[in-house]
């Protein structure tokens, strides 16, 4: 059986379940080269393919790992739930990101058996307008205030305080 990854593809989780024994699942999760080849792929980005016992989920499970973990919509994992629930043995998760941009014709080993492919929630980059006035590039800078009366008398004081200050302690240096 052919799969087809079109070029350009974004955003896609599939799911295979995996006929094989305990020993040969984590053989296949620790050799990327190997899921390549397990997925009828020329290269990978390993990165991006997961192969793991289901067991290891315990509490979360794979419905809850794809939706919290990687973000799948809800609603499509939904539909496949008791199929999902119903997995034992070891699963590959792969993301669209694997494949690259370029799309590929895959020829999946027969013990691999696909069971779902589900969006992830983007992230919305619509742009949002501005519409405050201080945002216009064209606006002028509003003009500085002037200094108030207080202002000043204030900054008066403190440099008369300062030199009394410094009057006070050279006369005592003086006198000592």
């Amino acid at each position: 059986m052919t799969l087809s990854i079109p070029a350009g593809e974004r955003g896609r989780i599939r799911v295979y379940a995996l006929s094989m024994t305990d020993k040969e699942g984590r053989s296949l999760a620790a050799e990327p080269a190997a899921r390549a080849a397990i997925l009828g792929a020329e290269t990978l980005d390993p990165d991006y393919v997961d192969v793991f016992p289901v067991k290891n989920l315990e509490g979360l499970g794979l419905v809850g790992y794809l939706v919290e973990g990687h973000g799948a919509v809800a609603a499509e994992v939904e539909r496949d739930k008791q199929k999902l629930g119903a997995l034992s043995g070891h699963v590959l998760v792969a993301m669209s990101k694997a494949f690259g941009e370029g799309g590929m014709q895959l020829e999946p080993d027969p013990r691999l058996t696909l069971i779902g492919v589900y969006g992830q929630e983007g992230v919305d980059y619509t742009p949002v307008p501005v519409t405050s006035d201080a945002a216009d590039p064209s606006a002028e800078a509003p003009a500085k205030k002037p200094m108030s009366d207080a202002r000043i008398s204030g900054m008066v004081a403190t440099a008369v305080l300062i030199f009394l200050a410094a009057f006070v302690t050279i006369f005592i240096l003086l006198a000592g």
